[in-house]
This record gives structure tokens, sequence and C-alpha cells, in this order.
């Protein structure tokens, strides 16, 4: 607050205002005029007050009457008894009317003198008017302690007499104020709710966290085309504020500056950037009625001309946008203009409501003025604010919703909820339009903004609140921002974000006996987090309004959280639930120090640290006397999976052969449905004697009425245990905030540059032209025919790898007919687009990817063509590729092995580092990230790679594929970091992500590009495809065969902008500039005092200290 020291509150600084010692401390102003004391009229006493120093407060009936007035500086004036103190907001109150006999309306204005530079300060007006009193609801603040000072009543026009009844000076008391506010806040904007859970007994006790997303109660900011450039406003905008509205952009003068010119450019890149952050737009706006800010090409069209120009306006800019903005300012500041009422008559302003509910029926209609709120303005009252309301709805206007631009200085709370509460007796939502806060001492422009955010919030009839801007140099209003120019927030800023904290809930605790959790919180979205010894699982839901508890059944939620597999451990009647399946016999195991100990499960809230990590408990079910690999165990999951919902499958298995105390067997553990459809499951391979962690999953598109889980597979004979399995939803949420953690350690580095102090104080702005994290796609010979494939692939692409054109059946279909003009058409367009490209493939292991003329030859003739290949692939592109795959597959194939010999994978190698020694050499494999198959697990990955390594191969790197169906986070994770111990950097080669849903998709897409990007190991990733109709795998596509985006392509794009580094701001008093950014190619822009622009580059590479440079600019 401000310093209020020996402020009292609520005390009249004017003696005698109520007159009961008649004139005393009164004087007349002007010669001519004569004042006197009058008692009014019970029956016209006013009763209703807002603007008073106590609660208790009646008008006292006694006025002056100001007779004889030759001028308008003539009316009357006292001494302000006390001294009135700095940087404290006091309000001015009474009552005015004027003398009987004086026609129609007039302003009175309340002003200060000070005695000491006889400065005058306004201190309120109003519009008054004979036989009724009007309220004066004025305030003013100094910056100094006057000597003295003096209030005078002035304004009618000479020879009105004026009424004058218990006019005041008084502090305000802001802290009472708040105090009343926060209990009108809790009464307006929030509600008790109950979460019913499931299973009361089981579920007791469980831990709940309660998040609130999003309100209900929207702030937004205004926008333009010049500041959606700035790092640091977008930053703070897409961070603090849901809403947006254009500045100017969609004003008339600005789309047609010219007649019949139109230019909606400004505005459609405002809506795509709004699109890209989800923020809502409000069209401001179709007409201005101020005359001075209409073009003065449509001021010279005569009536007729004009007509149709407004028709023409309406037509193009709702039949270009419609369904687009959810509320239109169809007529802005129609309290203070009428250019087109003037010209084309008094219907037409409910015309251009009629006609936008015509063109754009989905759009909520405001009408838009300033000074409604503040009372000092006689033609923006808010009782002429709602007459304008009636007239527009009596002629037909679809009046939606009222418009307060909120454009304020020295505000009142008591004057702002009164003008609010006039309005609400229209029953029409009210927002704050175009708020800004103007007060040059930023402590007390945060006081000022409290005022005005408080009461808007608490007031029932508000539903939203816009800023006219926000950051300094980028506003209408000076002395208005939260932001300073340099992107620290100042204090008028905190005290935006603070409130915006105060009025968002949280709530943590148990749930209690009967399965409920109870808490009271604001109206908006909500997240439920329920923990239990399995993990956690979220669940959205909406608090609305409304005057009784909300009760919401939480069920589903229980379900998605618990282990769907009951007496996973045994504990509960040891072998109860479970079933064999086939010819088995199952008993109960108590070994809690196996040779190999289980490790906890992976887990997907490991940033978590205050969740203690389960422990296998040792109990297991023995699977002995199997007589098939389909003989093992199942049990019925407790309740069925839901549609769309990632399951995990986790537990340990092991395996006891006789035969062999040394073998490895796969063990499958398989989910059906309740029609024997498998939906999914995992394969770990077991080594007799050590525990393998089950890692699998599985997902249902539509609901089915049961499930069962499965575990078999050994050959028979071999003994199969199983400890701890489990079934349980994936907790998205929690991983990617953990990756987020993860990935600022991995992928950023702190940066300061050194510039010289010379520079101090200089404007910098530092861009990131290219990230050290490559991306890329495939590509073939008919894509790059397709426009929108080529524009979405060099705008979000680094890395291009031929789709099949490089491959050997492709290159030479049939023996000796060797073709390389597709791969030489891709490689030249990769060239002029300046994509460097992967060499895919020289060989596949795979048989049924051998051309059949190859699979006809004898080894002698096999070997030949083999050298064939490598001398005229490898010789021709000599130095072209960064990577080579040599051999696809090699996990899923032994073509050439099987024919060649042992060693034939590592002579691949050797004679391609011989021939072209600047390639990295690649494995390349699937599934190897899935752990659902046996043949391609991460040891047997790593096993391959160590035997061509100890056979001479230099392999230099390590693809996997990424075909990926539902993927889990820690699931690829772990599989990273088994691969990360060969040294090797690892690429996802190939990925595509198939979902029919597209929602489901985007969120698959960015598991796998997070945990990707995440990883050390990790250094590119490269899509299998991104079109509609130009893919290997249906429904995995980003953008759809038209060329629009769909919301995997959406994802996408938001995370390549999110692993961007910007930043901007002034070079310190050192000479130095600080940020934090991606590794990667960078340029600098540094403006001089002179308006110079100097700029370098400069990378940022991969390190833990900070990187220094010294840039000489």
């Amino acid at each position: 607050m401000a310093c209020t020291q020996e402020v009292v509150f609520d005390v009249n600084l004017l003696e005698n205002s109520t007159l009961e010692d008649g004139l005393t401390g009164w004087a007349a102003v002007g010669e001519c005029t004569a004042l006197s004391v009058h008692n009014e009229e019970a029956a016209k006493v006013p009763t209703e007050t807002i603007n008073t120093v106590a609660d208790d407060y009646k008008p006292s009936g006694r006025y002056i009457l100001a007779a004889g007035r030759a001028d308008e500086e003539d009316g009357l004036c006292r001494a302000v008894s006390g001294a009135l103190k700095p940087r404290v907001t006091y309000r001015v109150g009474g009552w005015i009317s004027l003398g009987d006999g004086a026609e129609g309306s007039h302003p009175v204005r309340v002003n200060l003198r000070l005695d000491d530079d006889e400065c005058v300060v306004e201190g309120g007006a109003v519009c008054a008017q004979a036989g009724r009193w009007t309220e004066i609801k004025g305030a003013f603040r100094l910056k100094a302690s006057p000597c003295g000072a003096t209030v005078y009543v002035q304004g009618a026009a000479a020879g009105v007499d004026v009424k004058v009844m218990d006019l005041q000076i008084f502090a305000t008391d802001r802290k009472a104020r708040f105090r009343k506010l926060r209990k009108k806040t809790d009464k307006v904007r929030k509600r008790d709710v109950v979460l019913k859970f499931g299973g009361a007994g089981s579920i007791s006790g469980a831990s709940v966290r309660v998040m609130q997303m999003d309100s209900s109660f929207p702030f937004g900011a205004c926008i333009n085309g010049g500041v959606i450039q700035n790092p640091a406003f977008v930053d703070f905008f897409t961070k603090h504020f849901d809403w947006a509205v254009f500045e100017n952009e969609l004003k008339w003068y600005w789309t047609e500056a010219q007649e019949g010119q139109l230019n909606y450019n400004d505005a459609d890149m405002l809506l795509d950037f709004c699109d890209r952050y989800g923020k809502p737009v409000r069209g401001h706006c179709i007409f201005w009625a101020v005359d001075n800010v209409v073009q003065q090409w449509i001021k010279g069209l005569d009536h007729d001309q004009l007509m149709a120009a407004v028709q023409g306006r309406l037509q193009s800019l709702l039949t270009r946008y419609a369904g687009r903005f959810p509320h239109y300012d169809v007529n802005n500041e129609m309290l203070h203009g009428s250019f087109y009422q003037d010209r084309l008559g008094y219907d037409i302003n409910a015309f251009m409501f009629r006609e936008t509910a015509r063109l754009d029926p989905g759009a909520t209609l405001f009408v838009n003025d300033y000074n409604v709120e503040c009372g000092n303005d006689p033609n923006a009252t808010p009782e002429k604010y709602i007459e304008q309301i009636n007239a527009l709805q009596q002629k037909g206007a679809a009046v939606g919703g009222i418009g307060l631009q909120g454009h304020v200085t020295n505000p009142v709370g008591e004057v702002i909820c009164d003008a609010l509460d006039k309005l609400a007796t229209t029953d029409l939502p009210v927002w704050l339009t175009e708020l800004d806060v103007c007060e040059s001492d930023v402590d007390l422009r945060a006081e000022d903004l409290e005022v005005v955010l408080r009461e808007a919030y608490a007031h029932p009839a508000v539903e939203g609140v816009m800023f006219w801007g926000f950051m300094q140099g980028h506003m209408w209003r000076q002395d208005a921002c939260l932001v300073n120019s340099d992107g620290t927030v100042n204090d008028a800023g905190e005290r935006f974000i603070d409130l915006r904290r105060e009025w968002t809930s949280h709530a943590r605790g148990h749930i209690d006996s009967d399965g409920h959790f109870k808490f009271r919180g604001f109206h908006g979205t909500y997240v439920v987090q329920l923990s239990t010894a399995t993990g956690k699982m979220h669940k959205t839901f909406t608090v609305e309004k409304g005057d009784t508890p909300l009760v919401l059944d939480m069920d589903e939620t229980t379900h998605l959280v618990v282990n769907h597999v009951e007496n996973c451990n045994s504990e509960d009647g040891g072998l109860a639930g479970w079933t064999p399946s086939g010819s088995c016999k199952l008993s109960m195991y108590d070994d809690p120090e196996p040779e190999t100990p289980p490790r906890p499960p992976l887990s997907a809230t490991e940033d978590d640290d205050d969740e203690p990590k389960p422990k296998p408990s040792g109990r297991y079910v023995l699977v002995a006397h199997r007589a098939g690999e389909r003989d093992g165990i199942c049990r019925e999951l407790s309740c069925a999976p839901a549609p769309k919902v990632t399951y995990r499958v986790a537990g340990w298995v092991g395996v006891q052969d006789a035969g062999d105390q040394d073998a490895c067997h796969a063990v499958r553990v398989e989910v059906c449905t309740d029609d024997g459809r498998p939906v999914g499951g995992g394969v770990v391979v077991a080594e007799a004697g050590k525990w393998g962690e089950i890692m699998g999953s599985f997902r249902v598109d539509e609901p089915p009425c049961g499930a069962r889980v499965y575990v078999h597979g050994p050959p028979a004979g071999v003994d199969l245990k199983v400890m701890d399995l489990q079934v349980f939803a994936v907790n998205k949420i929690a991983r990617l905030r953990h990756l987020r953690k993860k990935t600022d350690k991995v992928r950023k580095r702190d940066v300061v540059l050194k510039l010289g102090r010379r520079t101090g104080g200089a404007a910098i702005r530092v861009v990131q032209v290219e990230n050290s994290f490559p991306i890329g796609a495939c590509i073939n010979k008919t894509a790059i025919q397709n426009p929108a494939f080529v524009d979405f692939f060099t705008r979000h692409f680094d890395w291009a790898v031929l789709e099949n054109e490089l491959k050997w059946y492709y290159t030479e279909a049939v023996q000796g007919q060797v073709n390389y003009s597709d791969a030489d058409e891709l490689i030249a367009f990769c060239d002029r687009h300046g994509k460097p490209v992967r060499g895919h493939c020289i060989f596949w292991a795979v048989e049924n990817a051998v051309q059949p003329w190859v699979r006809a030859l004898n080894g002698d003739q096999l070997r030949a063509a083999l050298e064939g290949r490598l001398r005229s692939l490898v010789s021709r592109y000599g130095g072209k590729f960064p990577h080579y795959e040599v051999n696809n597959e090699m996990l899923h194939g032994a073509f050439f092995q099987q024919r060649l010999g042992d060693d034939i994978n590592a002579h691949m190698f050797r004679e391609t580092a011989q021939m072209d020694p600047s390639p990295a050499l690649f494995v390349n494999d699937y599934n190897v990230e899935s752990a659902n198959d046996p043949n391609a697990t991460p040891e047997r990955y790593v096993e391959l790679v160590t035997d061509l390594q100890k056979r001479g191969a230099a392999v230099g790197g390590i693809g996997v594929q990424g075909h990926v169906t539902h993927p889990v986070g820690d699931v690829i994770c772990d599989a990273l970091d088994k691969l990360a111990v060969t040294g090797l950097p690892v690429w996802i080669t190939e990925l595509d992500v198939s979902a029919a849903d597209e929602a489901v998709r985007a969120d698959d897409l960015e598991i796998v590009l997070r945990e990707a990007f995440a990883h050390p190991a990790v250094e590119g990733i490269m899509l299998w495809g991104f079109m509609q109709g130009n893919m290997w795998r249906s429904h995995a596509h980003l953008i759809d065969a038209d060329g629009k985006l769909n919301q995997a392509g959406h994802r996408y794009v938001g995370l390549r902008q999110e692993w961007t580094s910007h930043a901007r701001g002034q070079v310190d008093g050192s000479g130095h500039f600080k940020f934090r950014g991606f590794h990667g190619k960078y340029v600098v822009q540094l403006t001089t005092g002179a308006g110079e622009m100097k700029h370098q580059q400069f990378d940022v590479g991969k390190g833990d200290g900070p990187l220094v440079l010294d840039l000489d600019l």
C-alpha cells in the first residue's frame, strides 16, 4: 500500500458540510453570486448513496443554493480543513442539483485549487438536472502536501442556479475495501466441491492433489504486429493471459485505409499467432463512432455512398471471419461520437448490430465505451449507457454484452462498483475491455490496478478483463505498463501475477473413509491427481457457478489409477484370482532375496521425489509342469480398460530350465479383451536365475466389457515365475513435466556475451537461427512434386532421407540395370534447399526385402554382387552422405549372413569405411524401444554392435527406427539408457506414430519427441513421412492431404518453437548480456545509441559451465 501514515480514513475534511452552522466557512464565487441555505422536501432527499464517509450515512436534506450566477466559473467554495497527504487517494462525494426552472442538464464540476502553486486538481463532474439530485463520485491524488487547498463547485451555464448538498472530501481506506471484496469474491467466484471416488474401502487414505488449470474468468491483453516479434512480450503474454484483442489491425481505418484497397494480412497474422497459443480473440472493432478516427475517404462520401460502404465493411469483415471472434465491439464509443448516426439516421447503429448478428450469429455483440466506471464524465454515466442499450434493443439490436474500457486514473472501488451495479440491471455480461491504469509511481500503479481488478473480479456481472497492453514502449497510455521494456516485471506486474495466483485454487489431502475429498475452489477447469501404490492418475473436471456444493463422481479416475491386477503380490489369499492357462500347476513362493534382486519399477513420476518408489514384494507365482508355449497363468482385470488411455503392464518374470541353467527364454505378457482379441502387452527375454522386468503397454479404442492378462511363452518344460504383475494407466502429465526439466539440463546452456563497457545500455536481441539437434523427414520422388509437401518440409525439417530410392532393390531391380536417376533427383532437391541427406540403406538383411535375382545367386555370385553394390553406390556418392545405414534390420534378418558367413556384416562396414571414410556408419532396426519384441531388445542390439566392433566394423551410430504405437515414455527412456552404454550416438531414424484419433496421435508423438530430445545419447530424429497419402503407415500423418495441419502437426510445430531460444533486453553496465539458450547457431543484433544496428553470429555448444563469448561489435 502507499504511504498512509497519519492518514485518518472516513473523516470529512470539509467542515460544516451538512450546514448545521449555516453558511459558516462557505463563500460565494462571482460578484453576483448569492448563497443561501435551504431544506429539501423529505420526499426528494436521496435515499441511496455509495460515496460516503460512513456506512450509516444518510443525506442531511440541507443544501446551499448558489443563485445569481453570471458566469460558468461562478459558484461556491470553502477551504479544506487539515493537511492533504501525498500519494493518498481522496474521494469527493455529495449531491448536486439545479435550481427550479433550469432546462435540460448541465455539467457541474468540483475542483480543488492548491494554495502554494494555484494548481487546479479535478475532483469530479456530474451532469445535473433540476428536480433530481445527482451524486458526485470524484477522486484525486496529490504528489506533494500543499500548504492549503480550497474546493470549488462551478460549471453550469450562466444564470442557472446550482444546489450543493453534503459536499465531502475524505481519504479512501483501500485495505478495508479489500477485506470486503475478498469476502464478496469468495461468495461470487468460488464453490464447494465434493469428489466421490469409488471403492471407498480400498481407496480410503489415498493421496489426492487438486490443481486448477484454467479460470472461468478470463484475463486478456491487446497485441499488435510489432509486439509479437518481441520474445519477452510473447513470453509474458502466453504465460499470464488467456485472451487477446488486436490493438488496431481489425479497425476499418487499418484494413481499408484507401477506398477499395483491403488488407487483412496483419489481422490474419495475429489470428494465426493466437491460434498457435490457443488464445481466443475479441473482435475490436467493426466501426468507430468518433469522427476523428474515421478515415478521410469515408468522410467524403455522400449518404448513399456511405451506406454502401458500411454494408461493404460488414460483408467483407464478417464473412471472412465468421466464427473466429467470440465477441465483436460493433460501433465503438457511441456515447462519445455519432459520425454514422449524424449522416445515416438514428437507426444506423441498431442496423449495424442486426446485420452483424445475421452474418455471424455465433458472436456476442458488445457496446464499448470509456469513462462509464469513473464517475467523472457527464457524457458517459451508467444511466446514459443503459439508455443507449435500451434504445438499441428496442430497434432490434442483439446487444449481448457491455464493454467498459477502463482507462482509469485514481480509481475508487465504490465508484466502480456502483457503475457495475447499475449496468447489471440490464442482465447483460460486462467486460472490462481496454484496462490500463496510468500512474507514474509504480507502487501506486500497483495499488490502483488492484483496486480495479478486485472490484471487477468480485462483481457477479463481470465476466472478463482485457488489458490495453502491458509492456513499456508498447502501450497507448504511458506509465501504465506491468512489464518494463527490458522484460523485467515491475511492481504492478507482480501485483497482477499475485492476484492471479490468489484467484487460483489448489488443494491436497487424503480420501476420507466415505471415499470423498472435499475442497472449496474458484470456478474453472481442474485436474485431480490420485496417487496410489501403483502410481498416479489425472482427470480433468470443471467447477461451474452454483449456490450448492458440486458433487462429482470420480469412479473413472479411481479405475484408471489403481492396479487392475488385484492380489498382484499374492498378499490376500495366496493364489486367489489366479488361474492356470492351459496344462500347468500354480504354487506360491516367497523369495525376498533372489539371485538378482529386481529393481523398483520404472516410474513415470520420477520427478516427484516426495513419493517413495514401491519395492518388489518378493512373493511370486511359480508355473510348473507346462506342456506347451501357451501354457501359463492368467487372471481377469478388476475393471475394463478405458478407451484411448495408454496402460502400462509392469512386474517381473523369471524362468527355471532344468535342462539348461544358462538358458534365456522369451516370456510374453498378453492382454486380451473379453472376446479374445489381443490388444497388447509386452515381451521379456528372461535369463534363468535372474528377474526380467516387464515393460509392456496397450490401449483400446472402444471400451470392452472386460479383459484378462496372460503370461506364457517359454518352451514346454520350462517353469515360469511371475512377481507383482501390474496393469495401470500411464501418467503422461507428470512424465512430461519431468522431461521439461531434463531437457533444460541436457539441451540448454547459460551464455554470457561480453560486448564491452561502451555498449552498456544498448538494446540487444539474440535470435536462434539453427538448433544443433536436427529433425528431418523422409522424402520420395512423388512427394516433392506436391507444393504443400515441399512447403512444410523446407520450413520445418533440417535433414532428409530417401524413402526407397537408394535401396538396392530400387537402384538395381534387374541385374545389371543400375539406375540412380531418382536418387540423384532427390539429392539435388535437398542440395537446393540445404538439407543434408542420410544414406538409407546400402543393404537390407531381411530376406523379403531382397530382390529375386539376388536371392537366386550362389555364394560366389552373391559375394561378387555385394562387392559390386558397394563399389557402385559408395564410390558414386563419396562424401555426399553424413550417415550410412549399412545393413538394415540385422536383428530381424540374416539373408547375407546365412549365405556368406558370420563375418559378412562386419565386412560391409569395413569396406564402406574404406571407400568413404567420412560418413558415420549406422546399424538400424525396429522395435528396440517398444519392449514387445524378443528379437529386438536393447540388450541384443548392444550385443550386435559389440560383435561388429570386435570384427573391426567402424560402427558410428545406432539407429532406432521408431515405428511406434501407444508409446510409454519411461520404456523408451529405459531402452535409450541401455543403448547409451555403447558410447555411440543414437538417432531415431524412421519415426511414425500411428493412431486414428488425432488427439491421441498428437499426445503419442509428443511423448516420443520429448523422450528423444531430453536424452543425452540422442543426436537427431528422422520422421518416416508426415503427409497423408505419402506415408508407409496409415494414421501417422501430421498434415492432411490438402496441406492442412492436424493436431499432431500443430503439436510438432509447437515443440520445435518451444525448443528454439530468443532473448532481448539491454546490455548491462559491465558490457555483458546473459541468457540461457538451446544449443545451436545464433545471431546477435546490437542497436547503438545512434540507431546503428550491428550483427554477429555465434554458436552455443554443449557444456556444463556457462559459455562466455567475447564479441567484437
